[in-house]
């Protein structure tokens, strides 16, 4: 793990593999010895894995991989960040996927499936922790204007707004202030939502 400050800031960088449960230790416990404490977390790293692929033939590989990221990575820091809001509170705040309400045919059994679990996972740690002040929440944005997405839909992109209601589709902006919004004192009294962001789609 590398981590290096940002000039003039009171900021820290940290590269870390966040499926090696030995980079999330030592990531934590950087910030518990720097700040002494943690306040909001948003658990944003994912992948999709073999896209368009049925499960049958599903690499086992990719399957793993995919797990590792996208849930058993936030489960590795989760433990952490908890641990560190205990004793004041805190908000953590999930990035999962519409694919963790409904199937997503495009990413494939493996993203859907972690991204189901991501969701389990939020509303179990949720009620956990409710009473120790820690709000666990979920964000779950339909298809969106990310690089996973243009690997898999190319310039065609745009033209798959259409799968929502709205007919666009969702840009990184609008993720980033629902998480904001369920990180801060304006959602004191939520926890345990899966939240979509998704021009209406689980509306239909």
């Amino acid at each position: 793990m590398a981590k290096a400050p940002f000039a003039g800031s009171d900021s820290q960088f940290y590269a870390a593999d966040l499926a090696r449960a030995e980079d999330v230790k030592c990531l934590f416990d950087d910030i518990g010895d720097r700040w002494g404490r943690l306040d909001i977390a948003i658990n944003n790293a994912g992948m999709d894995g073999a896209s368009f692929t049925r499960l049958t033939d599903y690499p086992d590989e990719a399957w793993h991989q995919v797990m590792a990221l996208n849930l058993t990575s936030v489960y590795l820091c989760m433990k952490r960040e908890i641990s560190l809001m205990m004793a004041t509170g805190g908000a953590i705040v999930n990035i999962a996927s519409l694919a963790g309400l409904r199937v997503s045919y495009t990413g494939g059994c493996a993203y859907t499936a972690s991204k189901h679990g991501l969701l389990g996972l939020t509303k179990s740690a949720a009620l956990e922790y409710a009473r120790q002040g820690i709000r666990i929440n979920a964000v779950c944005p339909g298809l969106g204007r990310t690089a996973m997405s243009e690997a898999a839909f190319g310039d065609k992109l745009d033209e798959h707004g259409d799968i929502h209601p709205m007919g666009l589709i969702c840009e990184a902006e609008e993720v980033a202030r629902a998480a904001l919004w369920l990180a801060s004192p304006a959602a004191s009294f939520i926890t345990g939502v899966s939240l979509p962001v998704d021009g209406g789609t689980m509306a239909g």
